[in-house]
């Protein structure tokens, strides 16, 4: 019930706050909205009034203007009939003497203010006198707007023209203009007054008062006459089509009107009035700015005083607003204060020095079972069975002394039942009274926890004994001994109960690497983001090793600020394990044959090098390795003398490359060797000159000593490419590029690369396909005689007919087949083929001729290339005496035995041998005997230039006594010209092939040949 109260009382209280808010900010509003409506209904007639004002002065000053104009014409007009009627003056006209009338205007000028100038024309036109200038210079008015006027009108007393320069043509004026009778009434000149226009000026400087004042005359058919301050624009300008014009013509007198200025963009307020007795008007205008300067002033500060207010008034609000918020958050703390007290899961209980009970909450009164009337009427001594009278006086000086006093007490409940609890005494003094504000806590449930506590020690103390496992109950302070099972102490290598174990002693026996793994799995147990301390690491056992274990445990226990005391849990030796993973790791990422890093290894290694170039902008290179002819190794020797080679080839990389760098083998003969944090790219060439130097060195086999060399490729980071792949990648390109020049070198990769490597794959690609489409055919180059001139056989040149590309240069293709081993057969087709053709053309009448056919190395390495031979011959017919395989020098010093094994098996078969390309070798001459060749052919090379280079005339006849000497028959290729032929002819070449007799022709044009049976004209 009094909670229900007192939440009543609070909900009303907070609403009566909140109404006062509402009120105060309403008020705040209508006293705001009424005082901006007030200033604004004020600052609106204040301009207006100020604009009233404005439009009455220059109403004013336009009477003023216009009574000023009137008597100005009044007297030039008076001045003008006085001269008519004056005797003088007349008879200056009658006798036109010039020089009396320019005496007479010039001392009449000088008595007007007004006027400028006087000027007399007769009536034909011509100017008869000035007051400026005498004598004066011919001059005819007769078409002056103002003379036809006066003509046509004699009886009209005056006009009034525009502005203009004076008859003389050297001054300003307002031409004032009256005609001139003579005694019969008729016209007989005119009489121009000029009124100066400066006489206004003065009327305009005496009424601006340094204002931004215009005035204006005008005439009342809307001529603008004169304009102060002087613009030439608006003189002589027609105003009549302005609003304001309208009210001039319908007659009325005066009026105001507003005007902004096309000139000068400016809003000026005007004053006008019809000059009263003449065609003329005035207007006076002011600007509409300076007469709002004062009213805009006036504005501004009314408007900062009314802000001032303003925020003053917001200020205090505010103030108010956050006091009343203040004294609403004081309330509701003290009743939530309240309420917490009264409903806390503690007992509370005020005590005065004389052990009576001031104040209980309801929490005591649930516990104990007393009403709180009860309660207050008790003395502390009721609730206490152990209250001892003689020690509550020095209780209450310890109390007034410290302040605050802890102590566990009994209490006994209305039912006699007694429990433990933990008393916190507060000394408080409110209005000269003690008090003893005492929070009771009830440990009933604590102490019975820390009872069960103490028999699952002892039943885990038993389990530990008894298990087989290593267990720990770990205290985490440091300090204190740990408790571990027999099993536990065992795994470190100590007798049970040998080991002394505490929580720093584990610490510092971890291995030095894995102490911050320990450490982060430690602290992401205790933040909350593991389930478990789960952690595998190293420690040091009692004989010194480290040994893997695996620890998972649990926080049992923590202290007052919740941080953890306790750790309980397991531990397991792991060491088998370990070693057995690592040894797949090392299976998984390292090369058996080499100890290198493999594919995957070297991905992970490039990724992270990479990673590192990049944050510190640094360059890198990847270097691609693949050993030239290393199958001929595996081929020959078996695949264990080709993993010797391998391993050796790794040791030597070793010594090359730094501690920072990656070595790896992707597999095969392939290497690949990454080098980080390049100065320069250059330094990569450096490391390939060092790795192929390297290989210089014959490699040590069972079978004996291997030579061979490397080709390399090149690609830079970030230059070639940003990733792992497109790194390998492109240097592998630029390791075929290496191989393209010759093999035993390096190259870098560069742009252009990709593009051949580009057109390289796809002509591969092509080429697989060309054998099954029959897109090869055969070409023929004929072999002459030069003891007959006749033809005594070709060579048999393959030639690719490609759909798309057109006929393919073998240049182009040849080295393609080489290395993708499509060499091998294209190789045997050629042989058929040739065989084919062959045998066809000896069906069809024609001689007998030898048919030379290319063999690549990969074609002698065929383990049944005899076979294929036989076959070619058999399927097509053809004795094998007309057959001939062609090998180059470089070859057949390849393998000597084994090529002589291969060799001695074609001669066997009937067919015949020929060394091609011979002296670009190193050929040793007993081998040359042994192998037994039918024919030697003397490379193009030399043969360019027997006939003007002494040197190689004299190899070619070295070559030529040579092949005799030995017994074989001997053939020049690539003869041109006629030099040549006479050259070889006397040194006794048996045979010449070349563009001079003819070039690789197709072989329905080369059977066309033999049936013309074509012969080579010999030199005589």
């Amino acid at each position: 019930m009094s909670n229900n109260l007192s939440n009543q009382h609070h909900e009303e209280s907070g609403d009566s706050f909140g109404w006062i808010r509402k009120v105060l900010v309403f008020l705040f509003i209508c006293v705001f909205v009424a005082a901006l409506v007030i200033q604004s209904v004020s600052t609106w007639r204040s301009y207006q009034a100020t604009l009233a004002k404005a439009e009455q002065e220059m109403l004013l000053l336009a009477r003023t203007f216009e009574e000023h104009v009137g008597r100005t014409m009044e007297g030039t007009m008076s001045a003008l009939n006085t001269i008519e009627q004056d005797e003088v003056f007349q008879s200056c006209v009658q006798v036109q003497d010039a020089a009396c009338l320019h005496a007479y205007m010039l001392r009449f000028v000088g008595r007007y203010s007004q006027l400028s100038s006087m000027g007399l024309a007769y009536e034909n036109g011509d100017l008869a006198a000035s007051s400026l200038l005498y004598p004066i210079k011919p001059h005819n008015l007769s078409n002056t707007q103002y003379f036809r006027v006066a003509r046509s009108r004699p009886q009209a007393p005056f006009y009034i023209a525009e502005q203009q320069y004076d008859p003389t043509g050297t001054e300003s004026i307002i031409p004032f203009v009256t005609g001139v009778l003579d005694k019969k009434a008729n016209f007989s000149g005119v009489i121009i007054a000029g009124l100066n226009p400066e006489y206004f000026q003065k009327f305009y400087t005496s009424i601006s008062n340094n204002r931004d004042v215009v005035i204006r005359l005008f005439r009342d058919d809307g001529i603008s006459l004169a304009r102060y301050p002087r613009l030439d624009d608006e003189i002589g300008r027609d105003i009549s089509h302005k609003e304001f014009f309208e009210r001039v013509s319908s007659g009325t007198e005066s009026g105001v009107f507003y005007e902004t200025s096309k000139v000068d963009n400016i809003t000026r307020i005007y004053g006008w009035r019809r000059v009263e007795g003449w065609p003329l008007g005035v207007s006076v205008g002011v600007n509409r700015d300076d007469v709002l300067a004062p009213w805009w002033k006036e504005t501004f500060i009314t408007i900062g005083m009314a802000m001032t207010l303003l925020l003053g008034g917001s200020a205090l609000l505010f103030y108010v607003l956050r006091q009343l918020r203040r004294l609403e958050r004081t309330e509701a703390d003290l009743y939530l204060t309240k309420v917490a007290i009264e409903n806390g899961a503690d007992m509370a209980i005020w005590l005065d020095p004389a052990g009576h009970i001031r104040y209980i909450n309801a929490t005591t009164c649930h516990r104990f079972g007393y009403s709180e009337q009860d309660l207050l009427a008790m003395r502390f001594r009721d609730i206490n069975p152990n209250f001892k009278p003689e020690s509550w006086p020095k209780f209450w000086s310890l109390l007034r002394q410290h302040r605050h006093l802890f102590d566990e007490i009994i209490l006994k409940t209305r039912t006699g039942e007694e429990f433990p609890c933990e008393v916190h005494s507060n000394y408080i003094l409110f209005k000269g009274q003690e008090y003893n504000c005492a929070v009771v806590r009830d440990i009933s449930e604590r102490r019975m926890q820390e009872e069960a506590i103490v028999k699952s020690e002892q039943q885990l103390r038993l389990a530990l004994e008894a298990s087989s496992t290593g267990l720990f109950d770990m205290p985490l302070d440091g300090r204190r001994t740990a408790i571990t099972s027999p099993e536990y102490d065992r795994l470190l290598g100590y007798q049970p109960g040998e080991l002394v174990e505490t929580f720093d002693k584990w610490k510092d026996q971890l291995h030095p690497t894995d102490r911050e793994q320990a450490v982060s799995a430690y602290r992401d147990y205790y933040v909350g983001n593991s389930a478990q301390f789960a952690v595998e690491f190293r420690r040091k056992i009692k004989l010194g090793d480290f040994r893997w274990f695996q620890t998972r445990g649990k926080f049992v226990d923590f202290d007052s600020r919740g941080k953890p005391s306790r750790l309980i849990g397991t531990m397991t030796d792991i060491t088998e394990r370990k070693e057995a993973q690592d040894r797949i790791t090392e299976l998984a990422n390292f090369d058996t044959v080499t100890g290198l890093a493999n594919r995957n290894l070297l991905r992970d290694e490039l990724r992270l090098a990479l990673a590192n170039a990049e944050k510190h902008s640094t360059q890198l290179a990847v270097l691609f390795l693949d050993l030239d002819r290393f199958k001929t190794i595996n081929d020959s020797l078996g695949h264990s003398a080709g993993d010797m080679v391998l391993a050796q080839v790794a040791g030597r990389l070793r010594q090359i490359v730094g501690k920072q760098d990656i070595l790896s083998r992707l597999g095969g003969d392939e290497f690949v060797l990454v080098l980080a944090d390049l100065p320069n790219p250059l330094v990569a060439g450096n490391i390939a000159d060092r790795i192929l130097s390297s290989f210089h060195d014959s490699f040590s086999l069972e079978a004996g000593n291997f030579a061979t060399s490397t080709s390399i490729g090149i690609s830079v980071f970030p230059d070639d490419g940003r990733d792992p792949d497109v790194l390998i990648k492109n240097a592998d390109v630029a390791m075929y590029q290496a191989k393209a020049n010759g093999r035993n070198n390096y190259q870098y990769f560069t742009a252009d690369m990709n593009a051949r490597a580009s057109e390289r794959l796809i002509l591969e690609t092509s080429m697989r396909k060309a054998l099954d489409n029959n897109e090869f055919e055969l070409y023929f180059q004929p072999q002459v005689s030069l003891s007959t001139g006749c033809i005594l056989g070709a060579e048999a040149l393959i030639r690719w007919n490609h759909p798309e590309q057109g006929l393919i240069s073998p240049i182009k293709f040849i080295p393609i087949a080489e290395e993708s081993r499509l060499i091998v057969p294209i190789g045997n087709w050629v042989m058929q083929e040739a065989c084919r053709l062959a045998a066809q053309w000896q069906q069809t009448g024609l001689a007998p001729i030898t048919i030379a056919v290319n063999m690549s190395p990969l074609q002698l390495h065929q383990a049944n290339l005899l076979e294929l031979i036989q076959h070619a011959l058999d399927d097509a017919g053809l004795a094998a005496k007309y057959l001939e395989i062609e090998v180059t020098e470089s070859v057949v010093m390849q393998e000597v035995e084994q090529v002589m094994l291969t060799l001695q098996g074609i001669k066997r078969l009937g067919v015949k041998l020929s060394l091609d390309d011979f002296g670009t070798g190193y050929s040793s001459l007993a081998y040359l005997k042994r192998f037994a060749f039918d024919k030697l052919k003397v490379d193009q090379s030399f043969v360019r230039d027997i006939s003007t280079d002494p040197n190689d005339a004299a190899i070619v006849m070295a070559i030529i006594g040579l092949g005799k000497t030995l017994g074989m028959s001997v053939l020049a290729e690539g003869v041109e010209t006629q030099p040549q032929l006479e050259f070889l002819c006397s040194a006794g070449t048996d045979s010449i092939q070349g563009y001079f007799f003819s070039r690789p022709i197709a072989a329905a044009q080369f059977q066309l040949m033999q049936e013309q049976k074509k012969v080579l004209i010999l030199p005589q």
